[in-house]
């Protein structure tokens, strides 16, 4: 049921409530051990959270079971008292400060959280959905959440299942839902915000900045790509299974509609083995993924693009030995496309990967540099020396992660999001001496 302007100035309003009581006597450590503890029920195959999460969630998501399964593992498996914490101190400097005054240098300093923050949610991957709504329960401030149509369940399931473990600090957030279209709406719940989380496309990010008002703090995460690139000391039969089974991992995983779904992987040449071989490899690590987690359900304009793809390169393959093409038997669960041109060629997703020789990562920062500014995350095999190098370079043109092939889905909790804090942004400060 749609909200309106009433349900969103009530949630406001209750949440707010809900806060005031909360910072009294709520320490950081204690909401710490709340989340801790939400996120360990999520992982008990047989939390009620897990099994309605897995009951709705696919037929608004589009992920299979098995997918939506993956991403309870993924999501609530990094939310634990360490990670939580080392968040907090690496932002904050001391988790503490959100407590009390602090020693910081030479001056006592507290940190002041938003009185309101409103979160609006992309539906693509419910990761960083759940992660905003810690980040607001973190700082004990009032959240009103915006869930996706592709997403509902996620949030609402997961404010609800804090509720099970401390009902007055779930109170500080609550879960709505309106039209993209009903700007009146969106205008109700940013007029009173102190601060704005939003995840989206570019227009989506850009529509919302304009209707925030001038003093509220605004966080936009808009669209982003990834990739990535195996250097040649990787190619080897040794390394080459386990390599290729991580390589599928970040290719397949929420069916590669995240941001940090790679889109390309360069191989390259003159290892061990040459990059066709890598190519074959990992069409089998995607085929033996999909066995285990099975792709979800493709809208009619999905499964044609994933079709013009396909036949596109196949006709090209047919008759031309710079492209090769690897699919699933039956279906278009998976795609693998092996192409010559050293050019950064964005996938149509839903598993579809391209991989490409290069003669050294000079050649790849030449192929990606009108991308750059617009890369989230750049996966890397073997993390060595010269990996450091291009890190660097990657570094001065506006990349802000680069991480081993296998990890570019599972950011740390306290990675800094398109190069920025999770935290440290939202809170204001106040110096005592």
């Amino acid at each position: 049921m749609s909200a309106t302007i009433e349900t969103i100035r009530e949630a406001v309003s209750r949440t707010r409530e809900a806060r005031e009581r909360v910072q009294q006597h709520r320490s950081t450590d204690a909401v710490i051990g709340v989340l801790t503890q939400t996120a360990k029920n999520w992982l008990d195959p047989n939390s009620p959270w897990r099994k309605r999460a897995v009951e709705y969630a696919p037929r608004h998501s589009g992920f299979s079971e098995a997918m939506v399964q993956e991403a309870i593992d993924l999501t609530f498996g990094a939310i634990n008292y360490e990670s939580l914490g080392e968040l907090l101190d690496r932002e904050l400097g001391n988790r503490r400060v959100l407590d009390e005054f602090c020693l910081r240098g030479r001056v006592q300093s507290r940190a002041i959280a938003p009185r309101l923050l409103v979160h609006f949610l992309a539906g693509n991957v419910p990761m960083p959905g759940i992660v905003s709504i810690c980040c607001g329960l973190l700082l004990r401030t009032a959240n009103l959440v915006k869930v996706s149509p592709r997403d509902p369940v996620f949030p609402s399931l997961f404010i609800e299942s804090v509720r099970e473990v401390d009902a007055e600090l779930a109170d500080c957030a609550a879960s709505t839902d309106w039209s993209r279209g009903e700007l009146a709406l969106t205008q109700t719940a940013l007029e009173d915000a102190d601060a704005v989380i939003a995840y989206g496309d570019d227009h989506t990010i850009s529509a919302l900045r304009q209707l925030a008002t001038p003093q509220a703090r605004f966080l936009g995460y808009g669209h982003k790509l990834s990739f990535a690139v195996v250097a040649k000391e990787a190619m080897t039969e040794e390394n080459l299974p386990q390599l290729a089974q991580a390589a599928a991992f970040d290719a397949s995983v929420y069916d590669q509609l995240g941001c940090l779904s790679p889109h390309v992987y360069y191989v390259e040449e003159r290892g061990q083995l040459g990059p066709r071989k890598f190519a074959a490899a990992l069409a089998d690590a995607m085929a033996a993924y999909q066995a285990r987690v099975p792709r979800g359900q493709l809208s009619v304009e999905e499964a044609a693009q994933i079709a013009k793809f396909r036949s596109s390169y196949e006709f090209r393959a047919a008759s031309d030995k710079r492209f090769v093409v690897w699919s699933s038997a039956a279906g278009n669960d998976w795609t693998v496309i092996y192409d010559d041109s050293p050019s950064f060629i964005p996938s149509c997703l839903n598993r579809t990967i391209f991989v490409k020789p290069t003669d050294g990562y000079k050649r790849v920062l030449d192929a990606i540099q009108k991308i750059a500014s617009n890369v989230s995350t750049v996966g890397v095999a073997p993390m060595h020396e010269r990996a450091a190098g291009f890190a660097g370079d990657l570094a001065r043109m506006g990349v802000h992660r680069v991480c081993p092939i296998g990890q570019m889905q599972r950011p740390p909790l306290s990675w800094h999001h398109d190069g920025r804090p999770n935290l440290a942004d939202l809170v204001s400060w106040t110096d005592l001496g």
